[in-house]
């Protein structure tokens, strides 16, 4: 049952982190030198939202927002898999210092 409980924490910790680093990306944003239009970029490290917006009549063009679903599931499997990562070394640290403090309780 110990094992199990483990996994699901490691399947949850690498679901929500995933999720987490994966719209913390969208605050990286691009901004490529277009004459015509302004268009922004965000997601690391691929752009999953876009918004765009004519700049021959600032005042009446609108922002248009596009999303890409294949760069935000492609972020979410990077940042969850580096999640799971982290959170496997963290589980082998934790379990290493617990078995050598146990032998190291016992032999005093």
């Amino acid at each position: 049952m110990q094992r199990g409980k483990w996994s699901l924490i490691w399947a949850t910790a690498s679901v929500i982190g995933g999720l987490f680093f994966t719209l913390l990306s969208g605050l990286y944003i691009k901004k490529p030198l277009i004459v015509d239009a302004e268009i922004i970029y965000f997601g690391f490290p691929l752009a999953w939202l876009e918004a765009g917006r004519s700049t021959w009549m600032p005042k009446s063009s609108r922002w248009h927002y596009y999303f890409f679903w294949q760069g935000f599931i492609t972020d979410f499997i990077i940042y969850g898999l580096l999640t799971a990562a982290a959170f496997y070394i963290y589980l082998i640290a934790i379990t290493a210092f617990r078995r050598l403090f146990s032998s190291a309780l016992i032999k005093t």
